[in-house]
């Protein structure tokens, strides 16, 4: 295929068939697609819902198992340290544990009230009602030993919304903890940049001193991508209406559409790691949105239906990774996805584009399970064999072991592997095996997307970005 950059110009995300020629006739304001917009739901044959059961169980154990005195989880397994958007997508993780049998609704209940204690009892590792990305998980306190110091954002975002489900599932104590928690955001307070835009956190200056005076991060959430969507839905979103962003602010996040070759075209992200394209979809259900609409707010921007262009982003990218098949051997049509991961050298952000080619980063071709198990939601038959390729890397016959049995000290497939190096990861990162467990919950039951949806909060940021057909 031909390798350049085309930029697409249009003003709407179209259904399935590629934009008409210039010499052809207008389009429409709006084009809807038709097959996702209806989507309720998949089904799964009884061989297929048990590979999902045992990969989803697998990632349960993770969040269960890998914790401290306080409950919190571990960034991933081989740190010292939790991490509190990992603790979201832990928190998210006890409603689907109970719905399969795999610990009592008691025993779940019980450990979403002590994680949320151990961080809510505390004064020293927050700031304006935000959190510090990496806590120690014995005390809840901010960690130290040379991890990051800073009150994230979109770690927050993500801490928040992961906690949603846990509060309208469990009701009760776990309800009023997470209420307080989402009253007591002050987003308004990092809406610091030009127009209003969200910084991505704020530091102290003396890290001993984690509540004292400090400065906030010089960059600002600017693209429209899924962290990003996430940060400013909940900002949006904040009860009271001192702490809550504009919503025109969501609007102005940058929508660049462009398109690989004859494929359709969608909003790109920053580097294009899948991971930019299903963290907002674990919680937020778009299905049922449709195009949203930023001239309410005067905003000049094309209308998007964030579901169908995630579809098309995940598609475009195991188009991709098809096309570079013969350059890397990990990569065919059941063994894609990349995405930020552990990978042989290092923690790794691939960079796939459309069309960019020589100046993508391949990282030779590393995979990352997640990525094609999170993407579920929107390519149910692409990443379910995936996954099955993917579980059929278990070490028998001399093969490179990509999943690792719990009953053999493993927490099922690997964050990374890669044929060409002989690699497989040997550690487990907690927000890459949180999207794939919920998103897999979302596909098969929507379990997750009803919780979160249902929230007071979900309904205030609907309402207030007018969002909905």
């Amino acid at each position: 295929m031909q390798c350049q950059l085309l930029a697409t110009v249009i003003t709407v995300l179209i259904g399935l068939s590629p934009p008409a020629p210039a010499s052809g006739p207008a389009m429409p304001d709006v084009l809807q697609s038709p097959e996702t917009s209806a989507i309720i739901g998949y089904s799964f044959s009884e061989q297929d819902a048990a590979l999902l059961d045992e990969i989803q169980k697998a990632c349960f154990l993770y969040f269960w198992k890998e914790t401290g005195d306080t409950g919190l989880t571990k960034d991933r397994r081989k740190a010292p340290v939790s991490s509190i958007a990992a603790v979201g997508f832990q928190l998210s993780s006890l409603p689907i544990a109970v719905e399969h049998g795999w610990v009592t609704r008691g025993e779940a209940e019980q450990r979403a009230v002590k994680i949320l204690h151990a961080i809510l009892d505390r004064n020293d590792n927050k700031k304006f009602g935000l959190y510090y990305h990496f806590l120690d998980y014995d005390t809840a306190a901010v960690a130290s030993g040379g991890y990051e110091v800073l009150v994230s954002t979109v770690d927050s975002a993500l801490l928040m919304a992961g906690a949603i489900p846990a509060a309208e599932y469990f009701g009760g104590e776990t309800k009023a903890l997470v209420d307080g928690m989402l009253r007591d955001a002050d987003w308004k307070a990092f809406a610091v940049g030009p127009g209003g835009a969200i910084s991505m956190g704020w530091e102290p200056n003396d890290h001993a001193k984690p509540t004292g005076d400090g400065t906030f991060h010089r960059w600002c959430w600017r693209h429209a991508a899924d962290e990003e969507r996430l940060v400013y839905f909940l900002a949006v979103a904040a009860e009271r209406s001192e702490n809550a962003v504009e919503p025109a602010a969501y609007y102005r996040l940058d929508r660049t559409i462009k398109r690989h070759d004859d494929m359709p075209p969608f909003v790109v992200s920053p580097q294009g790691a899948l991971f930019q394209h299903f963290f907002s979809h674990c919680w937020i259900d778009y299905r049922k949105l449709g195009a949203d609409r930023p001239a309410l707010f005067g905003v000049d921007a094309p209308r998007i239906d964030w579901f169908e262009n995630s579809r098309r982003a995940i598609l475009t990218q195991r188009q991709r990774c098809i096309e570079v098949q013969d350059r890397f051997k990990t990569l065919a049509p059941d063994r894609w996805g990349l995405s930020a991961c552990a990978g042989r050298d290092g923690y790794m952000v691939p960079e796939i584009q459309p069309n960019l080619c020589n100046r993508d980063k391949w990282y030779e071709g590393t995979v990352a399970p997640y990525a094609a198990g999170s993407s579920i939601m929107f390519t149910p038959a692409e990443s379910l064999a995936a996954l099955r390729a993917f579980r059929g890397l278990d070490g028998k016959d001399g093969r490179l072991r990509v999943w690792w049995d719990p009953s053999d000290g493993g927490y099922g497939l690997v964050d990374a592997f890669n044929l060409d190096q002989g690699f497989a990861s040997d550690d487990y990162v907690g927000i890459d095996h949180g999207p794939m467990l919920l998103a897999i919950e979302n596909a098969r039951s929507g379990l997750i997307w009803r919780l979160f949806m249902s929230s007071e909060t979900a309904k205030r940021g609907v309402e207030r970005l007018k969002l909905g057909r």
